[in-house]
């Protein structure tokens, strides 16, 4: 078993005839394919595999998938082996509860800004939320990740609290938009508990997600060359301020609630192992 943008480990599986599964943990973009059919095929090359000139082997038997239907782009069409599941967040070391904290914010609007895990170093587009939102009649929750002292944001007013890392799943029931850089966990997640979005996409697939989430009427988006303090303040009181963006992401929410659970999940999995399924490749 593999996430979807790990592409090797499928060669041994398929050259042992071993059943192989992959997970999608980012928009589901096929034309990185291109890239790597050449480099793929040097690889079966080596272990005696025949050519894959469809790439075929990439989700031979399972591709499992915690995204809702609506959410796939329909020009880019998933693999017939994909499965659809209820989307679970990992984002706790154990059985931790929401900050005490929650309790106390004021009776506003939250909002939760992140740039997750990998993109919150990237100059001038925290600073630029910051500034445009602190001033606003909210309650601003900031992360700016567990490798950054919150203090690198320097002194904020009393409605902003800056955090390290917080876990998505406890914070979000108590928010009511997220602001966050388009990375696919955060957006998977905050759909899940049915709250709109604000993306201000950097990098990877982050554009395509901040796209997806327009299309579909549960966000609106901050492009590269518009993240100023200014325009981000202004797009979140639209988004605030229209009751449709909430709606539209508690429709998918509700979509993503009647996915099957992870027993489904681990279901599919177990199926090929125990009836002996093989990946069709010779030993």
């Amino acid at each position: 078993m593999r996430e979807a943008t790990e592409f090797a480990g499928c060669v041994p599986a398929e050259r042992l005839g071993i059943p192989h599964a992959a997970v999608q943990i980012s928009a589901w973009r096929p034309h990185r394919h291109a890239v790597i059919a050449e480099p793929l095929g040097a690889l079966r090359r080596g272990v005696g595999l025949p050519p894959d000139p469809d790439l075929a082997m990439l989700y031979r038997h399972l591709l499992l998938t915690p995204v809702p239907p609506s959410f796939q782009p329909p020009d880019v069409p998933l693999p017939a082996t994909a499965r659809a599941t209820r989307h679970v967040p990992f984002d706790r070391e154990g059985e931790e509860g929401p900050p005490a904290w929650l309790a106390d914010l004021p009776p506003r609007p939250t909002v939760y800004a992140t740039l997750g895990t990998s993109f919150n170093r990237t100059p001038g587009v925290l600073t630029a939320i910051l500034e445009g939102l602190r001033g606003e009649p909210i309650a601003l929750v900031v992360t700016v990740g567990n490798a950054q002292d919150p203090a690198v944001v320097g002194p904020q007013p009393a409605n902003v609290r800056v955090e390290g890392y917080l876990p998505q799943s406890l914070v979000f029931p108590r928010c009511d938009l997220v602001v966050c850089h388009g990375g696919f966990g955060t957006v998977i997640t905050a759909l899940g508990q049915g709250l709109p979005l604000v993306v201000v996409p950097i990098a990877a697939d982050q554009p395509d997600n901040a796209r997806r989430c327009a299309e579909l009427g549960v966000g609106q988006v901050v492009a590269p060359g518009e993240r100023t303090p200014g325009a981000i303040g202004e797009v979140v009181r639209a988004v605030l301020g229209d009751g449709e963006y909430r709606r539209n992401a508690e429709r998918v929410r509700e979509e993503m609630q009647a996915l099957p659970a992870l027993d489904h999940a681990v279901g599919r999995l177990e199926r090929p192992a125990a009836t002996g399924e093989r990946s069709g490749e010779t030993r």
